[in-house]
């Protein structure tokens, strides 16, 4: 992946951000006109209005300008723009331009290009996707197609992230709703790829929000909930940090809040203070987080109600003090009324190693406003907020005055207003547009429209035009394509280096498959972040795990290794840093789980039986499962001691696999009245015994592909569980599953068949278990995984 030093500093109203992006939205990957490196999973594919025309733009790029809309938070990151050509009005019946795609995102723009994710298609042909288009007239010039997979979104509640442009090289960036983190050039040649799901146990849920990445600097940040291994097992808001070039994981499982109430989006702002980059965001525990942009590093936090998504903002005084405005949705921290708009003093922060500042007193002035996900405005000492109740509100940002509300529409969902030229452009959750000349006294309404579709992302504005994604369509409104060709602002040069007070290991949180060579080394930073010596000298390393170093910074793991997960330890002269790293198996692979000490007792019954611990490279294993003698035999079982923790999924494999075929002893506790459910996760498709429905059924999210055949379940009967999946050239796959007593002869077809046209190219073994209201068990022995002949 490329990197360049993002921009960081525009002043706007006395606030001082950085030049970031970010942004949201869907589809499946499938090659576009522009030379798409990886393998397609449709390379015959080709976009239905690809350009056939010579003048097609160029994806050279060259450089940032103050009219790109970068990320969906745009270049000063508050919703805000100075391009002075934003329309007067718009008409629905004549755009300049659109495309049918469904959207819940907001598109980014530089240099000719539009990126924007969407989706199309519905049930099993549904797909999110990455389109690139020719800012002209909507033009497909590219486009990457994703298959949802084992995501727990309903209602096509796709592309709600946005892509992100990176203004020192204009590579493009995006998060699909599973999680697959995915870097690409202009011209649409994928460079890497992290899954979130199958490498850190990123958690997906009903409503669909996903984050967009951040760049900033050298790096490329996420903002996702998890639930990985070892101290990071529990589910929490964290933040991952990879290097923009290469995917190189610089930080991870950055863990600002507690148990998060809710499933927070919330795009961090990037600011910086004496030299040093700081990120601040909303978590779904409901605090005001900021972290250190070179450690990740937790700093600072304020409680400001049981779960926060909304994008804060930063506004910054003469004297030098910052304040952090948030909003939510949620019961707030200190009575039981729900909603707020806050300012908060950031105050001091702590140095390098300090412990966490938690200020009791830091509250500057509130307001009772309700915004569950739309994130404010501010525009000189206005802030705008469009809230819950369809209800654009207008606050003096120094005193927290709630100056005006106007009723827009009936309700809001996650859409924001944009600030420019002197107006406000709002869409709304009914498909309802507004453009508006705020005053301190209210606003004057210049234009109103209904738009085709809901609109849930904030619009865009590039050159002149101004761009609307909504359910049905995304639209573009506007004049000529004229650029103005101001470069953007420089970035702040940077300090004096100062003493080395950090060593950081990089990658610092990382899978890979035994087998796998690797790079790997240290690094020193100063107390600011900046790195001084890469690689440092004179480090030694030590772990537990079977990894050798076979040359500086040049490391493999054998293929017969035994897997698992541990931290890897550095030290350099005094300075002492440690990675986590998780080996998961080659294949073939086998595990019947005889090699677990059963030394634990259970906490509320120490008398018991005592259990053991599954293998510590299953993502979310500990919490959930535990190893028990059962018929003679010990076994995988799914823990039923904690309710919510009813139904999952433990990823333990390699993203990369694929062609490989699956097979496990199986078994479920019940009776008439309910029966718990278990499977595997083959290639991110999920094959299990449906105990309640008497059914074998392969899913890859529930909403899309489900299909199932009837088989009878007995409770207590060991069954043996077997699939398998064929890739076609096509890009298609037959995945195939057949289930019969253990002990029996196997039967000689199928039980099921599933045809799938978007098929999963790849995707990690993992396992499934449902135990229906905690009551009835399951069980796993015996697993196979082994490639097909």
């Amino acid at each position: 992946m490329t990197v360049r030093k993002t921009r960081l500093g525009g002043i706007v109203g006395g606030i001082v951000l950085a030049l970031v992006s970010a942004a949201c939205g869907t589809t499946e990957s499938g090659s576009g006109t522009a030379g798409a490196a990886r393998a397609s999973a449709h390379p015959s594919e080709k976009p239905a209005n690809a350009s056939a025309r010579d003048e097609t733009p160029s994806f050279a790029w060259r450089g940032p300008m103050q009219d790109d809309w970068l990320s969906w938070r745009g270049p000063h990151q508050n919703g805000t723009s100075d391009d002075a050509r934003a329309p007067l009005a718009i008409d629905p019946a004549q755009p300049l331009w659109t495309l049918p795609i469904s959207g819940r995102g907001t598109p980014v723009i530089a240099d000719g290009l539009v990126y924007a994710m969407g989706y199309q298609g519905e049930d099993a042909t549904c797909v999110e996707m990455l389109v690139c288009l020719d800012e002209r007239d909507g033009t497909i010039l590219w486009q990457e197609l994703f298959p949802d997979f084992l995501s727990d979104v309903v209602y096509s509640r796709y592309s709600i992230s946005s892509p992100t442009l990176d203004p020192e090289t204009g590579n493009v960036y995006c998060q699909t709703s599973p999680g697959r983190v995915i870097a690409y050039t202009r011209g649409g040649k994928k460079l890497w790829e992290h899954s979130m799901m199958e490498e850190y146990g990123k958690l997906t849920f009903p409503n669909g929000r996903t984050g967009a990445p951040l760049v900033v600097g050298d790096k490329l940040i996420v903002h996702v909930i998890t639930a990985s291994w070892g101290p990071l097992a529990p589910a929490r808001d964290r933040f991952y940090a990879f290097d923009k070039r290469t995917g190189e994981c610089i930080w991870g499982g950055a863990t600002p809040g507690e148990m998060p109430q809710d499933n927070s989006f919330s795009f961090p702002i990037v600011f910086e203070r004496e030299g040093r980059w700081l990120l601040a965001a909303e978590t779904g525990c409901g605090h005001l987080a900021v972290l250190d942009v070179a450690t990740g590093d937790p700093l600072w936090r304020f409680r400001i109600g049981s779960g926060a998504n909304s994008s804060p903002v930063l506004t910054r005084e003469e004297g030098g003090g910052d304040v952090l405005i948030g909003v939510h949705g949620n019961e707030n921290a200190d009575d039981s009324s729900i909603g707020r708009l806050i300012a908060v003093n950031l105050g001091e922060l702590p140095k390098c190693g300090e412990k966490l500042v938690e200020p009791k007193d830091a509250e500057r002035w509130r307001v009772d406003l309700e915004a569950f996900s739309s994130s404010p405005v501010v525009a000189g000492q206005r802030l705008f907020l469009s809230d819950e109740d369809g209800e654009l509100a207008c606050v003096n940002v120094e005193s927290g005055a709630l100056l005006w509300k106007h009723k827009l529409a009936p309700d809001q969902v996650h859409a924001s207003p944009l600030f420019a030229a002197g107006r406000l452009y709002v869409p709304m959750n009914n498909g309802s547009f507004h453009i508006l000349a705020p005053s301190d006294q209210g606003p004057e309404v210049l234009d109103q429209d209904q738009l085709e579709g809901n609109c849930l992302g904030a619009p865009a504005l590039a050159n002149g035009r101004l761009y609307v994604h909504t359910t049905a369509k995304l639209y573009c409104f506007g004049g000529s394509t004229a650029h103005a060709d101001v470069p953007a602002p420089a970035q702040p040069a940077a300090g004096a280096p100062g003493p080395a007070v950090r060593l950081q290991i990089v990658p610092g949180d990382f899978a890979l498959q035994a087998g796998a060579a690797f790079s790997l080394r240290a690094r020193t930073l100063d107390a600011a972040g900046r790195v001084l010596a890469d690689p440092a000298e004179g480090v030694t390393f030590a772990t537990d795990l079977p990894l050798q170093e076979d040359a500086p910074s040049r490391w493999s793991v054998a293929r017969d290794a035994r897997p698992g997960a541990n931290v890897l330890k550095a030290e350099a002269a005094g300075l002492k840093a440690e990675a986590r790293v998780r080996i998961v198996p080659a294949l073939p692979y086998r595990e019947d789980f005889e090699q677990a000490k059963l030394d634990q007792p259970k906490p509320d019954a120490p008398s018991e039986q005592l259990f053991g611990f599954p293998p510590s490279f299953y993502l979310s294993g500990r919490s959930k499962w535990d190893v028990r003698q059962k018929d003679g035999s010990q076994v995988l079982a799914r823990t039923i001691d904690n309710p919510l923790f009813q139904r999952t999924i433990s990823l333990l494999g390699d993203e990369g696999d694929t062609d490989y075929s699956v097979q496990a002893d199986v078994m479920v506790e019940g009776n008439r009245r309910g029966m718990a459910s278990v499977g595997i996760v083959h290639q991110r498709y999920l094959i299990y015994l449906k105990g309640n429905y008497q059914q074998l059924e392969v899913s890859s999210n529930f909403e899309s592909l489900k299909v199932n055949a009837p088989f009878p379940i007995e409770a207590g009967q060991w069954y043996t569980l077997k699939s398998r999946v064929d890739l076609a050239p096509d890009g298609s796959a037959l995945v195939r599953a057949k289930c019969w007593p253990r002990g029996t002869d196997e039967p000689e077809g199928w039980t099921i068949e599933v045809p799938h046209r978007h098929a999963h190219q790849n995707g990690a073994v993992g396992l499934y278990g449902f135990t229906i209201q905690n009551r009835f068990k399951a069980y796993v022995d015996n697993l196979q995984v082994t490639p097909n002949e």
